[in-house]
């Protein structure tokens, strides 16, 4: 089985992937040395294999390890909120935004007269 090389750009996407999940996850307060030099060991894997599969499974840990730290949902569970926010948000537009002003019901505190109350006796 051969595995393709990479291209040097496709590389340096991975790379930049890599190294933005190992300073997200060096951030978090919670992070431990011996998780930071795990994911460090995965975003010296990206330099070091020439083929591209082994280079996205290294960036694939190191986002994986910042992602169980932060709590954040997996790419699938990601995709489906997406598309659901997707059936429910029309884009934003200029027109929509006319039509929406169009819609609006006009002020009418000018024409509003003020009502006095009578008092009332306490009983």
């Amino acid at each position: 089985m051969t595995q393709a090389t990479m291209h040097v750009k496709e590389r340096s996407e991975a790379i930049q992937r890599a190294q933005r999940a190992l300073k997200a996850l060096g951030e978090h307060p919670r992070s431990s040395k011996k998780e930071l030099g795990h994911a460090r060991e995965h975003v010296n894997a990206c330099y070091s294999h020439a083929s591209g599969e082994h280079v996205w499974d290294a960036v694939a840990q190191v986002e994986a390890l910042a992602e169980r730290r932060y709590g954040v949902p997996s790419t699938e569970e990601q995709r489906q909120v997406a598309e659901a926010r997707e059936d429910i948000e029309e884009p934003a537009t200029a027109a929509r935004g006319r039509a929406a002003e169009d819609r609006a019901i006009p002020s009418t505190s000018s024409t509003t007269t003020d009502v006095e109350l009578a008092p009332t006796t306490s009983r």
